[in-house]
């Protein structure tokens, strides 16, 4: 078949029930550098309040009745009206260099445009994303965003740390702050903690899905007042991924992010992982990670955008 002459043989249909497993393997199947257990990838799609349906396309092979390629969109309007995302997107790999990623990129503009978005990212859909931009190893997808008129931001650094180190539970009590995994009792104080002393961003929706995972991937520090002052999260972006993570200002230097650090790795380490991910890390921090735990610089990512008026 002339793929390039037989476009009337695929056709766009909606994200569903029915046809999600079928996509989310189309993913794994062709992506070299991430892969995701199926429960986040429709958490990440289906189940993520921000996924745009009409903005989403999925080509399937109405032959086969299997998916070829498929372009994932979300938008955030809580956050800021006129922006979309593009959260993953891929072709088969036996359909590649025939047109079809331009085909979908071009309709998905069009309509972005008839919605009235104003811009268009690849990556940081924050608070549920799965990657902050484009992993610089995906070439392709790098140059082909480049290609459709999307400009690159500066660089985003993920951190890599082995957990092979992390053998013994960390302590429940040190200089006078306990520490222990969020409970359900605890959730609206720690949510109130992380909007009051970090207002900017969206950590407290990102603690917050951490919420519905069984058990919950947040730990949290308490003084002996039994009062918040610190938490980290782990896992609620993937397996394996840490962040985000915060200490009252005046307490910092006493270690405590330093141990609650610690309860993500070892509870990572005890699902069966050997890696963590840091995400999103900068200046200062990408020290302090390096000396604690020996984390190194991978992978590394450009979010990408395109103004679409």
């Amino acid at each position: 078949m002339n793929i390039k002459e037989n476009f009337a043989e695929f056709e766009y249909r909606h994200l569903a029930p029915e046809n999600i497993q079928s996509i989310y393997q189309l993913f794994e199947n062709n992506s070299n550098f991430f892969s995701l257990p199926f429960n986040y990838f429709q958490r990440g799609t289906l189940e993520d309040d921000g996924f745009e349906q009409d903005l989403s396309l999925f080509l399937f092979n109405s032959e086969t009745n299997q998916p070829i390629a498929a372009f994932i969109t979300v938008a955030r309007k809580n956050i800021k009206l006129g922006q979309c995302f593009l959260k993953g997107c891929v072709v088969d790999s036996a359909y590649r260099r025939h047109g079809i990623g331009t085909k979908i990129i071009t309709e998905i503009l069009k309509r972005a445009k008839e919605k009235n978005m104003s811009e268009i990212f690849y990556g940081a859909s924050v608070p549920n994303y799965w990657q902050p931009g484009v992993d610089v190893r995906h070439t392709s997808l790098f140059f082909f965003l480049k290609k459709h008129g999307f400009k690159s931001h500066r660089p985003i650094f993920n951190l890599t740390a082995s957990l092979t180190q992390v053998k013994n539970k960390p302590v429940l009590e040190k200089n006078g702050y306990k520490y222990e995994r969020v409970q359900p009792k605890d959730f609206n104080n720690t949510l109130k903690f992380v909007k009051n002393q970090f207002p900017l961003g969206t950590w407290a929706e990102e603690v917050q899905l951490s919420f519905n995972i069984d058990p919950p991937t947040t730990f949290i520090a308490k003084n002996i007042k039994n009062e918040i002052v610190g938490f980290s999260t782990h896992s609620q972006f993937y397996p394996g991924s840490f962040g985000p993570t915060g200490v009252l200002e005046s307490l910092r230097g006493k270690s405590i992010g330093t141990q609650l650090f610690l309860w993500c790795l070892w509870d990572i380490n005890k699902s069966g992982l050997d890696k963590c991910e840091i995400m999103w890390v900068g200046g200062d921090t990408i020290k302090f990670y390096s000396k604690a735990i020996g984390a190194y610089i991978s992978p590394i990512f450009y979010p990408m955008y395109k103004k679409l008026k």
